[in-house]
């Protein structure tokens, strides 16, 4: 979210999940939608100095400031229900929190104090004396009798909330500034951040520490819990955000981006499934919190390498070709096998998917065709390419043809129901490694180890131009976009070419659209592509592992959480629906990926000069 004209000091969910309200340097409280990352109230003004924390109970949102007040406001209407209330001798005030039941304010200052306030009156009902240096960080315990608070003077102390004396000694540990602190559910742990990099977790009544402490690569300036207490959020002063597992300690994978400035604070959203951050690079990003972005790999506890995939039209299923003879279908939501290993080739090349068949191609010189939902042998082997190996196999849209690409330089087209050879399409000069249908069915892709791209006349079996030139190594790959108007290449150059596959323009569209870049490094070649079912999207793959997606039109990379394989990527596919990717890798491994935006972070735009408030996902998709 982008509006505030500083630091973005602190952030929290309403109850309804929908929108946030955030504190800024810039004296200012902004309540955000979450959807449409339109500012809905405010800027909201009654602070004299830099607004520090914020919180929430109902419709109301507590803030206090560095002018040594606090306010409560309405979330609904803005306006303001109670103070400014002068607090703390005037010092700065560093965090206010409520009470579960709303009954009671916490507030923490630069005076080496925690104070406790009646929510509805303002009047002060207890002083937290004992800290000697100034509090940063308060939290109730969820039953509101004890108050936990964290100083400057690295420790954390416990209060009791009726009488306001502190329970037992502080728990020491950190080695520098405790910066946030907050109760598990139940009132079991407590958790602490500090400057020293770390957070601990300890027994709330026993006062030892669980574990190891959770490290981060920075001051942990910032935590939050997740509302089930199985996850602990953090935000470190180098812009990192890190989510744990609070059982084990050990650190979740997650699609967070880093911000550009030190992360200040972390929210969670009521049902956990969001998380809020906001930074000192003056925005607010709002992240998925589930797992539904992560990496899924499939897993058929056999060591094999995986050397392409097809999803299969139902879009739960997913077929696998390998080095090693067999084919497999697996379910993409609990990752077994359902059906294989189906056996009869040497090493299977490729794999292509038409309803209920499935056409493979081998270095054995044959292709063949199974029924995918009984495994039989439909048709085949069928002998191809004079024996040698066939590199690449693909359906035309309507079923009735199959293409294939062999090393003996020629790519063929056969029927697809009686397995005879159609047409031979001759004129490479090297091994051809790739073909692609046109969606109309009538025109037939092929790119070559020669370093050209060839479009031929399914009728005919003629080359329809003179073949493509400009990549400046073998094409490892090839696709037809959706309108059949352009031609998708990879190549061992490192690049992803987009061509005019109209046949009286022969010239690059690199000539007036740059090709995609990414991969323009060292080592780092372009094998698999795939394009998505709506033409929009199209996804890449590398000898290091690396996947990438690019903006089919602009050309422009897109971010994406995947993480990457260990070794080089060899096949991609995307589901007929366009929400998953599949990846087979030389790391013996198939990964499922979410290939939608809902994992992304959400920046939020609310710029107020000369800008309307839009959602603005900068850098981001």
């Amino acid at each position: 979210l982008r509006g505030h004209s500083s630091t973005v000091n602190s952030v929290a969910f309403l109850l309804d999940g929908r929108r946030i309200v955030s504190s800024s340097g810039d004296k200012t409280l902004r309540v955000w939608d979450a959807e449409t990352g339109k500012t809905v109230i405010g800027p909201l003004k009654a602070h004299t100095n830099y607004v520090r924390c914020v919180a929430v109970h109902g419709p109301c949102i507590a803030s206090c400031s560095y002018d040594g007040t606090f306010c409560v406001w309405d979330a609904d209407s803005g306006a303001i229900v109670l103070g400014p209330i002068p607090a703390h001798d005037g010092k700065n005030l560093t965090c206010i929190a409520y009470s579960r039941d709303g009954t009671s304010i916490a507030t923490a200052g630069d005076d080496n104090r925690a104070a406790i306030w009646d929510a509805n009156t303002g009047v002060q009902l207890h002083e937290m004396v004992g800290h000697t240096a100034p509090v940063m960080c308060i939290a109730f315990s969820e039953d509101g009798t004890r108050l936990a608070s964290g100083s400057q003077d690295n420790t954390v102390s416990i209060w009791n909330v009726a009488s306001g004396e502190r329970i037992g000694e502080p728990l020491t540990g950190h080695r520098d500034y405790v910066r946030a602190v907050c109760f598990s559910p139940g009132d079991r742990r407590i958790f602490s951040s500090s400057d020293d990099s770390t957070i601990r977790i300890c027994d709330a009544e026993t006062r030892a520490l669980i574990g190891e402490p959770l490290r981060m690569d920075n001051w942990v300036l910032c935590m939050a819990l997740s509302p089930d207490g199985k996850r602990v959020v953090s935000g470190s002063s180098s812009g990192r955000i890190t989510m744990w597992d609070t059982e084990t300690g050990a650190a979740i994978p997650t699609p967070f981006k880093d911000h550009e400035g030190q992360v200040l604070s972390v929210a969670f959203s009521p049902n956990g499934r969001k998380v809020a951050s906001a930074s000192a690079d003056k925005t607010i990003s709002l992240w998925d919190a589930t797992d539904e972005w992560k990496r899924y790999d499939i897993d058929d506890e056999e060591l094999t390498i995986y050397c392409s995939v097809a999803f299969l039209p139902d879009g739960r299923r997913l077929v696998s070709s390998s080095y090693y003879t067999s084919l497999r279908i697996f379910d993409i939501e609990t990752g077994k096998t359902v059906m294989g290993p189906l056996m009869g080739h040497s090493n299977v090349c490729c794999v292509a998917v038409h309803g209920s068949r499935i056409a493979s191609c081998s270095d054995d010189g044959t292709f063949r065709v199974v029924n995918a939902d009984s495994g039989e042998l439909v048709l085949g082997p069928i002998p191809a390419h004079d024996g040698k190996w066939v590199n690449w196999i693909a359906y035309s849209r309507d079923g009735t043809h199959i293409a294939t690409a062999g090393r003996d330089h020629h790519a063929a087209l056969w029927d697809a129901n009686t397995g005879a050879q159609v047409r031979e399409m001759v004129g490479h000069t090297a091994p051809v490694r790739c073909v692609a249908f046109s969606e109309d069915g009538t025109r037939l892709v092929s790119g070559s180890q020669d370093g050209t791209v060839r479009i031929w006349d399914v009728s005919s079996g003629e080359c329809i131009r003179k073949p493509s030139t400009g990549h400046k190594a073998r094409v490892t790959a090839v696709c037809f976009g959706r309108d059949g108007r352009r031609i998708f290449s990879s190549s061992a150059d490192r690049t992803i070419r987009i061509w005019d596959a109209d046949g009286t323009i022969r010239n690059l569209v690199e000539e007036t659209r740059a090709p995609v870049a990414e991969h323009r490094r060292k080592d780092d070649q372009v094998l698999p592509i795939a394009l998505s079912p709506d033409g929009k999207r199209l996804v890449s793959g590398s000898p290091t592992g690396k996947i990438a997606m690019w903006d089919a039109e602009t050309g422009a990379a897109i971010p994406t959480p995947f993480k990457g394989h260990d070794e080089q990527v060899l096949a991609l596919a995307f589901s007929p629906d366009g929400r998953k990717i599949a990846s087979a890798s030389e790391d013996k491994t198939i990964a499922l990926w979410d290939a939608t935006d809902e994992w992304k972070r959400y920046d939020i735009d609310d710029m107020d000069v000369e800008v309307n408030d839009v959602l603005c996902t900068v850098s981001r998709w």
